[in-house]
């Protein structure tokens, strides 16, 4: 199923599983040029950073918690996902990292790269 049928099929009602949206979301971002991946990427991260903002923290600050939040992601629940037996919903900087990683570019792990990212 492609990711026009899933969009038919969730505007008329009908049941997708989470297989096929991955699946979807997964060969959608592996077909495009990457320079769209890496704004993606970039977007998904950003989004990532305004949640964990909750105390709107400065950049440097807020690209730390991002950087632990991705070294977490990457060691418990990314493999987990890869592998399709992560159980239970996603927070949702977990979701926003994991539309980062979908996209297959090299997610940024320093404090540095994420700040330049963020700032």
């Amino acid at each position: 199923m492609n990711a026009i049928e899933i969009l038919v099929c969730l505007a008329t009602g009908q049941a997708v599983t989470q297989e096929q949206a991955r699946a979807a979301l997964f060969s959608g971002c592996a077909g495009t040029d990457r320079p769209a991946r890496v704004r993606a990427r970039n977007r998904a991260l950003r989004e990532a950073g305004e949640i964990l903002a909750i105390d709107s923290p400065c950049a440097w600050v807020l690209a730390q918690r991002l950087e632990a939040a991705i070294a977490r992601f990457s060691t418990r629940t990314w493999p987990l996902l890869r592998v399709g037996i992560h159980r239970g919903e996603l927070s949702p900087v977990d979701a926003a990292l994991y539309r980062a990683f979908l996209t297959g570019e090299r997610v940024p792990t320093t404090q540095r790269r994420l700040y330049d990212l963020l700032s």
